[in-house]
């Protein structure tokens, strides 16, 4: 399998999240390499998050609200948190085609996949992401973000 290169990962963020076809499953499983949080939505705004960000910026998030995960890599425990309680999330996996990464539509390698969580914000608090390498070096990889 090639390695998702910046052009293709930026792709990832606007990538359909409607469940595809079963993905392909016939390389060997890319160790975790990334994750991190793209997009956070509420009725307020929605905010693209950019790389390397500690906080949201654009406006105070308040009520039912959306936050998207992206994971390059797969892992085998994958856990979201809002100021320390577990949230469950849907994910959709996205398969690398060619030079384009998409959400898997029965073609393609598995490359990652898109996490989102539904939460309701009353307060500031910290969303946390983390999960561990489904194969060597079996890392763990965690991202943390603020939402005002």
């Amino acid at each position: 399998m090639k390695k998702a290169n910046a052009g293709s990962l930026a792709l990832i963020a606007s990538i359909s999240l409607l469940l595809g076809a079963a993905p392909a499953w016939g390389a060997s499983a890319p160790p975790l390499s990334e994750v991190r949080v793209f997009k956070v939505e509420s009725a307020r705004c929605t905010e693209t998050i950019p790389e390397r960000a500690q906080s949201t910026q654009m406006c105070t998030h308040r009520g039912p609200t959306r936050v998207s995960v992206m994971e390059v890599g797969l892992g085998n425990n994958p856990m979201g948190r809002f100021d320390g309680a577990e949230l469950n999330g849907q994910r959709t996996p996205v398969c690398q085609v060619g030079n384009i990464s998409q959400a898997c539509a029965g073609a393609g390698t598995v490359m990652g996949y898109i996490y989102v969580f539904d939460l309701n914000v009353e307060a500031p608090g910290w969303f946390q992401f983390s999960n561990s390498s489904i194969n060597g070096p079996q890392n763990t990889l965690k991202t943390l973000l603020n939402i005002r």
